[in-house]
């Protein structure tokens, strides 16, 4: 398996080519600025030679290499498959998807130019960028674009490979002409989609991207380093993007007028019915998770990730009875962490406080049985800044706790934010197993005060449509009146549901059911149940309304 990654564009902006030719002409050979970082031999100049024309390349090969090169048969070969390859697939394909590439070239020359640079072994190519030319080169000479691949890949690798390689760094070339200020991260995901989007076999490069990505306990999508982990999250994300919302998203990402990676994707995500941070955070997950059981957007469908789940960074929580667990962490703005609770023997209970000044709106926890199985729930902190989640059997039915603290695009980016959790080990005892009852009653109470509280809500909005005139109540009601107030009273009493008023009746009579109606109303908002639509129940409805 070929390790292997790109040049950051930020780099290569500036490399220059040094014709020694007239475009007009093609002279056999070419002096090229080369990148000494990324040279095998550490060189910062090249002197090439042209060994191909075709109908889109103008192949070069460094000419020392080329002349202690004895294969030549099999390199023409490999050319010629490639060149094919790329005329009458990469070309049109992506073109057609995302749009052209820079021409710069004079004299109607449109072809661009692929150099063979023997380069170090964990590097497949780069690009050359044309930006500095007029400060520089005659405006005679070639301007055409320039694509650096490894020569010694030429001869080794198989033709998937080498059209993946020859296909993402063509990308650079259209995306830079399309959008020509976005960052790094943006450009190398696009690069990574076209090499995945041209319809050949990527099994082995999704294989090792995977393993770049695998004990990454942490991502931030913008945090270009240039590493194979880098490499590894671009690649997996838009393997990701392309599964679950299929390759216009990249094209209409590419397309949109800013030059914002985020916003780009989100425009386009929003004509989903979604956005960017739902989308990112369900990845995270995904990577997590990935099971299609659980729900298709947590996993990959790629049959070469089955099997793959990131490892989490463990936190041990000691199986002593009574024993805890208290850790604070801090976390980047765009970043999300994959973590993971141990230990612990019984029941346990794990909570998550969020700092008012950060804002992370929810955090996804996954609980992992001894089966493997995995069960996903959420800590919601929209209307509180403390969760906290009860657990039983860990260290036997149940093996492990993992979440995911994620801090989206809400944040300041540039700052640091805090959160913390505390796991508590509550053993078997009778005691604890009354504290999970009691806490989960809670639980449940609060939830009915939600629904219930929801319902009024709708009731305030059915009744506000269907009534222009009910907006306000001003006079008491009471039991034997009848009057287009009364009416109004029971339709929001009717729009509470049948646990309110279960009849619904609407005929502006206060009879009986209606202060049966009135009754329920006062008791589920804590008012004295007298039936009489007074003060205190008037002022509650209003207040609501």
């Amino acid at each position: 398996m070929f390790k292997f990654k790109k040049l950051t564009i930020g780099l290569v902006l500036g490399l220059l080519i040094l014709p020694s030719f007239s475009l007009a002409s093609w002279e056999p050979t070419a002096n090229f600025f080369v990148d000494v970082n990324y040279d095998l031999n550490d060189r910062n100049q090249i002197e090439a030679q042209l060994i191909k024309t075709t109908n889109r390349i103008y192949f070069y090969a460094d000419k020392n290499w080329y002349n202690n090169f004895s294969d030549k048969s099999n390199l023409d070969s490999k050319i010629y498959n490639l060149a094919n390859d790329f005329e009458y697939k990469i070309y049109p394909t992506l073109v057609n998807l995302l749009g052209f590439e820079d021409k710069p070239g004079v004299d109607n020359d449109s072809r661009i130019i692929i150099v063979l640079e023997p380069l170090k072994d964990n590097y497949g190519g780069y690009i050359q960028s044309r930006d500095n030319y007029s400060k520089t080169i005659d405006k005679n000479s070639n301007e055409g674009q320039i694509i650096y691949l490894n020569a010694n890949f030429i001869t080794q690798a198989d033709l998937n490979f080498l059209d993946y390689e020859l296909a993402h760094e063509f990308t650079h070339l259209i995306t830079l002409k399309q959008k020509p200020e976005a960052d790094i991260w943006f450009y190398e995901l696009m690069s990574e989609f076209a090499g995945q989007a041209i319809g050949v076999d990527t099994g082995r490069i999704t294989k090792q991207r995977a393993q770049n990505l695998l004990y990454s306990t942490e991502v931030n999508l913008k945090d270009w380093k240039n590493s194979d982990k880098d490499y590894g999250k671009v690649y997996l994300f838009a393997l990701y993007l392309r599964e679950q919302f299929g390759i216009q998203l990249f094209s209409e990402a590419l397309k949109y007028p800013s030059k914002d990676g985020m916003i780009s994707f989100n425009e386009a995500l929003k004509k989903r019915g979604t956005n960017f941070e739902e989308v990112y955070l369900n990845w995270l997950i995904a990577n997590m998770v990935n099971d299609c059981l659980v729900d298709i957007k947590y996993c990959y469908q790629d049959s070469n990730l089955k099997n793959y789940s990131v490892i989490a960074y463990s936190y041990y929580l000691p199986m002593q009875a009574k024993s805890s667990l208290s850790v604070t962490d801090s976390i980047k703005p765009l970043t999300g962490k994959w973590q993971k609770l141990n230990g612990g023997l019984g029941a346990v209970k794990l909570k998550f406080s969020i700092p008012e000044q950060t804002p992370i709106a929810k955090i996804p926890y996954i609980i992992e049985d001894s089966q493997g199985k995995k069960t996903l729930g959420f800590f919601d902190f929209s209307a509180t800044n403390i969760k906290e989640v009860y657990v039983n059997d860990l260290g036997t039915k149940n093996a492990a706790i993992y979440f995911i603290p994620y801090l989206g695009t809400g944040a300041q980016e540039g700052k640091l934010y805090f959160y913390s959790f505390e796991a508590q080990n509550l053993g078997n005892d009778a005691q604890a197993e009354q504290q999970i009852i009691l806490r989960l009653t809670q639980q449940i109470e609060e939830l009915k005060r939600q629904v219930a509280q929801l319902q009024l809500q709708l009731a305030m909005i059915k009744t506000n449509q269907e009534y222009a005139n009910c907006s306000f109540f001003s006079a008491d009601l009471y039991y034997g009146i009848t009057s287009p107030e009364v009416k109004c009273l029971q339709q929001f009493l009717a729009n509470l549901g049948s646990d309110i008023y279960p009849e619904g009746l609407v005929t502006g009579y206060f009879g009986p059911l209606t202060q049966a109606a009135v009754k329920r109303y006062q008791a589920l908002q804590g008012i004295i149940a007298t039936g009489y639509f007074g003060p205190l129940t008037r002022a509650k409805v209003n207040q609501e309304l």
